[in-house]
């Protein structure tokens, strides 16, 4: 123990070795290899110039554009709302199609309560970025005589003209307690 209060102050003093040092600048290490120039002989080869390669893009979508669970949340929102017309626009399409994925759910008449709990996106495609995304939800809706609840997903595509995500299909089941 004595050792080692001899040593601490030593350490402060030297320096930690875990220590992470901060990045050197361009002039910072110009001038240290200018400091260290008469002790190592510099025989470096000449750097190639950076290729320039295509930035990924980040999202499918506009930067602005909702993300997918806040997609799938205003979707649901105005079906308990009973504003069909806002539902519909978020599909592709403009609707569903003739029998949706989640028809049990649009069927329920008198929402008094909804509760959506979503999940992080999975992607479902290869792409960079993903151009398919799956998000996992789970539902529990009110109505004048019960509860219900169900879970799935919404799978979303981006908008043909890139400025947000749609929703290309759903897979919803109710849960049985």
């Amino acid at each position: 123990m004595r050792r080692a209060v001899l040593l601490l102050p030593l350490l402060f003093l030297h320096g930690c070795s875990c220590q992470q040092q901060p990045p050197l600048t361009e002039s910072a290490a110009a001038r240290e290899g200018a400091a260290h120039a008469d002790d190592v002989p510099q025989h470096s080869a000449p750097t190639p110039p950076p290729t320039a390669a295509a930035p990924t893009p980040l999202s499918a979508v506009a930067a602005d554009a909702l993300d997918e669970p806040s997609l799938v949340h205003r979707y649901l929102s105005a079906l308990a709302q009973g504003d069909v017309a806002t539902a519909d626009a978020q599909w592709t399409g403009g609707g569903p199609g003739g029998h949706p994925d989640d028809a049990a759910l649009r069927a329920l008449p008198d929402f008094r309560g909804l509760r959506i709990k979503t999940s992080a996106p999975i992607a479902r495609d290869t792409a960079e970025p993903s151009r398919l995304r799956e998000v996992p939800v789970q539902i529990r809706v009110s109505t004048g005589t019960s509860t219900l609840r169900f879970e799935g997903w919404y799978r979303l595509q981006p908008r043909p003209d890139g400025s947000g995500w749609e929703i290309h299909g759903a897979s919803i089941q109710p849960v049985l307690n």
